[in-house]
């Protein structure tokens, strides 16, 4: 089946713009001109592919057409730079945010080298990290996932190892004599309600996290949800390359630790971009950036 690349660049445009209205000013068209031209790539699917509100929602179709949209967009840009050698490509990543607040320094050392590339890194979560790469909203994700999304690809890159910590006061009043019954009774941090590294802790060790009496506190940012665990709001798990950073707190066990591997997902498509970034990501993590060893 054939498409109208224009079509495709209209309904790119309505997503990204969230109307009709704005997406006619972006296109320098009137929006009766973006409703035709939307229309015409609807019949020719037999499908909707947009749920006309505010801001625009795409269906189900809706997003696998988006995906091939912008996968048109990316290839059609890297190749007019490839032959004309003006204009910036552009690459969209996902990211989940421990990531960028650990291993991920030496990445932006070799993408600042990097000549006529316009990077967007997008910080997700790693359950949201798959939904965005299907949607074509970000063509590569740092995901926890190793189930290769349709039309893409996964390469392991390691794992994250989170220890459980506190702070010197917590650790003696609720750890020194309860061991690890004191979860049970310890204030908790989470990063949001998408977390459950403590959670899962607490059932590796045989605990009931529904029998938790503490109470519980939200921080969803990396360094401050560090930051709140030094102050003394509660026990969370972090980072082993955070750890090394600071100062104050205390592992409460050297067997208490979760592993959470990270896989590299990308488009399945012939891109130069595409392919430098993966190798990038492949040995920023073998060289130390994240554990190898699980």
């Amino acid at each position: 089946m054939k498409f109208d690349v224009e079509h495709l660049q209209t309904l790119l445009a309505v997503v990204d713009a969230g109307s009709f209205d704005d997406a006619s000013i972006d296109l320098g068209i009137t929006p009766s001109a973006v409703s035709q031209r939307i229309k015409a790539l609807e019949n020719r699917l037999g499908a909707v592919l947009v749920v006309r509100s505010r801001p625009v929602i795409p269906t189900g179709q809706g997003i696998k057409v988006l995906r091939y949209a912008r996968q048109i967009a990316a290839l059609s840009a890297e190749f007019s730079y490839e032959i004309t050698q003006t204009g910036h490509q552009r690459v969209a990543v996902g990211v989940n945010a421990d990531s960028l607040s650990t291993w991920f320094t030496p990445v932006f050392e070799e993408l600042a080298r990097w000549d006529n590339v316009s990077i967007e890194i997008m910080r997700m979560d790693e359950s949201r990290s798959l939904d965005m790469l299907r949607s074509g909203r970000v063509s590569a994700v740092v995901t926890n996932s190793s189930a290769a999304a349709q039309g893409c690809s996964v390469r392991r890159l390691g794992a994250l190892r989170y220890r459980a910590v506190c702070s010197p006061r917590m650790a003696r009043e609720y750890f020194a004599n309860a061991g690890a019954d004191g979860f049970l009774m310890a204030p908790m941090m989470i990063f949001d309600r998408e977390d459950r590294l403590q959670h899962h802790l607490l059932e590796q060790l045989g605990l009931d996290p529904a029998q938790r009496k503490g109470t519980m506190h939200t921080v969803p940012d990396s360094w401050q949800f560090l930051h709140a665990i030094q102050a003394g709001m509660g026990w969370g798990m972090v980072p082993d390359q955070q750890l090394a950073q600071v100062e104050g707190l205390v592992e409460l066990d050297e067997l208490w630790f979760i592993d959470v591997p990270l896989y590299f997902q990308r488009w399945a498509v012939d891109s130069e971009i595409l392919g430098r970034l993966e190798s990038t990501l492949l040995k920023v993590a073998s060289d130390g950036g994240l554990n190898l060893l699980t």
